[in-house]
């Protein structure tokens, strides 16, 4: 029997998450304006031509890297809330695994607001991306008052609101309590427990 022979889609796909793994890092360690397409391409062992076979701009790459962390994000968190047991404690873990990749969260919010100029090449991606978040957020709260986790004031869209805007203050000011901050939010929407005070 003849080997199996690695199909050139499967190889284009690897080769595709390979480019984002390195813009990735690059962009984590340098910043957006800091790391160019050609320390991409040389990271990756590519040329400039081959790589923009995959990411025609460097700003297709970034929405792509975007796009690959709201892709492994979001099952992630359903993942954690399902492993903890706690939608309070997952959404620390989100916190925490944020806090621990602050060259990404600062490409998002500096991003994320240079892009509510319709002429900039990210608008449509962001406003997509907060049209979807603020679905998603929906939902979970609603699962999440469903089992007695959350009160009725819970509320999706604020939520995003109050996390975002947490880890612009934190960016700012990397001493600033985060966590304590939103403790003390979650506070608010958490049903007491019997007993407490």
């Amino acid at each position: 029997m003849k080997p199996a022979v690695r199909k050139p889609y499967a190889v284009g796909v690897a080769r595709r998450q390979q480019i984002l793994d390195a813009a990735h890092e690059l962009f984590s360690l340098r910043g957006y304006r800091g790391a160019s397409m050609r320390d991409v391409a040389a990271q990756v062992g590519l040329s400039m031509a081959g790589l923009l076979h995959y990411f025609p701009s460097k700003e297709d790459l970034l929405e792509a890297v975007l796009q690959h962390r709201d892709d492994t994000d979001i099952p992630w968190f359903e993942e954690k809330w399902a492993e903890i047991g706690s939608f309070r404690e997952a959404m620390r873990e989100l916190a925490v695994r944020n806090m621990a990749q602050p060259e990404i969260v600062r490409l998002f919010v500096t991003l994320s607001a240079e892009a509510t100029d319709p002429a900039h090449p990210a608008h449509d991606y962001f406003q997509e991306r907060y049209r979807t978040s603020r679905e998603l957020f929906t939902r979970t709260v609603a699962t999440a008052r469903e089992r007695g986790e959350l009160t009725a004031e819970a509320d999706g869209p604020l939520l995003i609101a109050v996390l975002d805007g947490l880890q612009i203050q934190w960016l700012l000011e990397p001493g600033f309590d985060l966590l304590g901050r939103l403790d003390r939010h979650l506070d608010t929407i958490t049903p007491r427990r019997s007993g407490a005070p």
